[in-house]
């Protein structure tokens, strides 16, 4: 058990006049420029801040004298000229920004990015799809932030080389391509790429305090950093910037590292406390943004994604088989476990204090029913107007901006509501983004999704293609993700970030509306579940039915969800990839393992006793399928084309309002989502509002299976190689391959992750070793 600290908050107060000028130098900002990059200078050790910038050699040929507006239509990228138009292809049209002529729809029919992008008014040839997503040169306000550091736990025992923290950082420069910030002294190393979304001309990282005591780097946004900076300010701190990220050392330096309880936002922090040579590690309360962990006897590790700690050299690729088995019986990895051996992920809502040479402290600082909202339930108006306020307080929070914002369109209610939201907060047309495919048509909302843009007076820009004209996609996503998801939503989210990042910098998106209001069919069987249990022996009846049946179908997984009263065996009903049995079928002995794949939701039960299975189920969608499947990857396939995305139905002040909700305000006679829908009438057509639930790209993957038999399926699968790991049961597996595509979801789920875990490791595992450092995981 760690211990939990019992320093007094009033002990890290500090007087106004123990605060001296800002210590440190940092680098002048260099012009945008366009061109190859020159290497970056060596950094050197130093007690102060050193910004290394990369100097590219050619300056553009025109910057513009001011960026633009939040949520306007932008010409290029900001601060670079050189970029085509806003629609990334070279086309223009007539109308100024704002007026009714210039507001419309970008379509674009691409076929391996061959086609051209034109208006849905007329035609005009521009350059390939495969330019528009070409690198571009990198202006300021570009760029997305990652985060990454190491502290030994004896310095003078394990001496840290400069060029490993340069490694980790360049390993993620596609979060943050504008700056490159570093802090080094003996036994520490912080670094980071930044994101230039507030403050683009200031507010470089690391960030210190007024004597350098206390440096912090961290990735995100804090939303309401201007409450906290005015409130500082009058305790007699001083800012040397605009930006959002010196408000976390300053704040720290009032309430220690109970000070991200005071933060509203998406982030993940790294604070290091000089005088008492301690690091805190913090992750923002839904997880939205990811920060993983690898530590040893010689120190600890941090960084935004994996692929840094490699480039470090702190652990070797290896396959942790526990982790592998978890991801076939979810078809992801639940946390705090990764694939990888030895690097786990900090839990949402959590910090950790590490200080000599161990974790002194790591608290789960938050959850949903902390100071639950009061007067909920009184009635649906009054819920229903307390929900939709909350709403539009989430999203103008996630309006503030000084670079190009937009919001993805999907064609659902959720998006469409966020969309509106947003119309009304700005004063000109919003940017809106949606992507589709050939193979999903049973599930394409491009139509919909134009037809809310119409509605708003949006400016759309829309792709439509098909996957199979992107042989690399799904193994740049695996690369960008890390770790495999099984579910090809996230090469749809890799295009249609591509997508959004030709025009806007930030992107607003509705993802967790459905967590927390009840969108799916599992809540409706949980919702069953809760009022089956007050009709004398009506679980036992579904559990009678349920055994009656075969024994892991659909029909009888959704029986055993409604007799059980456990809440690990309802959501191993509803969600398992594998089951038991099929689990004995297919894989080798020598690969099974004691894992209890149920470990998952049993990490997450403290305080669900008691609780409606709907309330349990949608809190652990939120801790579990929510933070590492969509939300990983979101972030991974949005920061890959250095997009920020924000997710305002996540602000935790709506999650709180909307799990103290009654049940029937999510799920009601059957109907999911009851309060969103009613609140959303009026603000999005009554016709997108009732049409039926479609997930994005889900009802492809028997599509695809299909073109892959007897090419890069079985490629992959029988290959000798692949047989010689000895995780898989060959028979087994030609058995799935005959029988792909034919309808099976839960057969061709199991293969798809079978592929992506033999693709993961030809990525990671067969990749050449790094050199090891004395703080390598063994």
């Amino acid at each position: 058990m760690v211990p939990s600290s019992s320093t007094r908050a009033s002990a890290w107060k500090r007087s106004a006049a123990s605060r001296s000028a800002s210590a440190g130098t940092r680098s002048t900002r260099p012009t945008p420029v366009c061109g190859p990059s020159e290497p970056a200078p060596t950094p050197t050790w130093s007690r102060a801040i050193i910004a290394p910038w990369r100097l590219p050699a050619a300056p553009c040929a025109a910057a513009p004298a001011t960026a633009a507006a939040p949520g306007s239509p932008t010409s290029g990228s900001p601060g670079c000229s050189c970029v085509p138009s806003r629609s990334g292809c070279g086309c223009t049209r007539g109308g100024s920004p704002g007026s009714p002529s210039s507001t419309g729809t970008w379509r674009r029919r691409c076929a391996g990015f061959r086609g051209s992008k034109t208006p849905s008014s007329a035609a005009s040839s521009g350059p390939s799809c495969a330019a528009a997503f070409a690198p571009r040169c990198r202006g300021w306000g570009r760029g997305m932030c990652g985060i990454a550091g190491i502290v030994a736990a004896d310095p003078r025992r394990t001496p840290l080389e400069p060029e490993a923290l340069t490694a980790m950082t360049a390993a993620i420069e596609h979060r943050g391509p504008d700056e490159d910030g570093h802090l080094l002294e003996p036994g520490v190393a912080l670094g980071m790429r930044r994101l230039s979304v507030i403050d683009p001309a200031g507010s470089p990282q690391p960030v210190a305090s007024e004597d350098g005591e206390v440096t912090a780097v961290f990735n995100g946004e804090i939303y309401n950093f201007r409450e906290l900076r005015a409130e500082l300010e009058g305790r007699g701190h001083r800012f040397a910037t605009r930006g959002d990220g010196e408000t976390i050392v300053h704040l720290y330096e009032e309430l220690g590292p109970r000070f991200v309880e005071r933060l509203r936002g998406m982030f993940a922090i790294a604070l290091w406390d000089r005088p008492r040579r301690r690091l805190v590690l913090a992750r923002d309360r839904m997880g939205v943004k990811p920060l993983y962990v690898a530590e040893s006897e010689a120190g600890i590790g941090f960084a935004s994604e994996v692929k840094s700690l490699l480039a470090g050299g702190l652990i070797q690729p290896r396959l942790d088989p526990a982790a592998a088995e978890l991801f076939m019986a979810w078809g992801y990895v639940p946390g705090p476990l990764t694939l990888f051996e030895g690097v786990r992920k900090l839990d949402p809502a959590t910090y950790l204090v590490y200080e000599d040479g161990r974790v002194t402290e790591s608290r789960c600082y938050w959850n949903p029913w902390d100071n639950a909202p009061e007067g909920v339930g009184s009635s649906w108006d009054e819920d229903g107007e307390r929900l939709l306020e909350l709403l539009r307080t989430s999203t103008r929070a996630r309006m503030v901006s000084d670079v190009p914002l937009g919001v993805m369109l999907s064609g659902g209610l959720d998006s469409s509501l966020i969309a509106a939201l947003m119309t009304e907060a700005s004063d000109r047309p919003i940017q809106t983004f949606s992507v589709g495919f050939v193979e999903d048509a049973a599930a394409n909302e491009l139509a919909e999704a134009r037809q809310v843009a119409e509605r708003l007076g949006a400016d759309h820009h829309e792709l439509e293609t098909s996957a199979l004209d992107h042989p690399d996609l799904l193994d740049d996503a695996l690369g960008h993700l890390e770790e495999p998801i099984a579910d090809l939503s996230c090469v749809g989210m890799l295009l249609l970030s591509r997508l959004a990042r030709e025009t806007v910098t930030v992107a607003l998106s509705g993802q967790g509306a459905d967590e927390i209001l009840g969108g799916y069919r599992k809540h409706q069987i949980a919702r069953l579940a809760d009022q089956l249990g007050r009709v004398p022996g009506g679980r036992a009846a579904a559990g009678l039915a349920a055994r009656a049946g075969a024994p892991e179908s659909t029909r009888a997984r959704g029986l055993q969800a409604l007799a059980t009263e456990d809440p690990v065996e309802r959501m191993l009903a509803m969600s398992r990839v594998v089951q038991p049995r099929q689990r004995l079928d297919l894989f080798t002995p020598e690969f099974l393992t004691a894992t209890d794949v149920g470990a998952p939701v049993r990490h997450h039960l403290d305080g669900l006793a008691g609780r409606s299975a709907l309330t349990q189920t949608l809190y652990l969608d939120l801790r579990l399928a929510l933070v590492d499947n969509m939300l990983l990857y979101f972030d991974k396939m949005s920061m890959a084309t250095s997009l920020e995305v924000r997710v305002p139905f996540l602000d935790h002040d709506v999650v709180s309002f909307c799990l103290a909700l009654p049940d029937s305000r999510k799920v009601r006679r059957g109907n999911r989502k009851e309060l969103l829908k009613r609140i959303s009438r009026g603000l999005v057509a009554d016709e997108i509002i009732d049409k039926p639930k479609r997930g994005f790209f889900r009802s492809a993957l028997g599509s695809w299976l299909q073109a892959q038999q007897g090419g890069l399926l079985e490629q992959t699968l029988l290959d000798p190689g692949t047989q010689a790991r000895g995780l898989y049961r060959a028979d087994e597996v030609r058995r799935l391959l005959r029988s792909s595509g034919a309808g099976d979801i839960k057969a061709d789920q199991r293969l798809f992750c079978l592929f992506l875990l033999e693709r993961w490791q030809r990525q990671w595992v067969d990749a050449p070793a790094k050199k090891s450092t004395p703080l390598t995981v063994a």
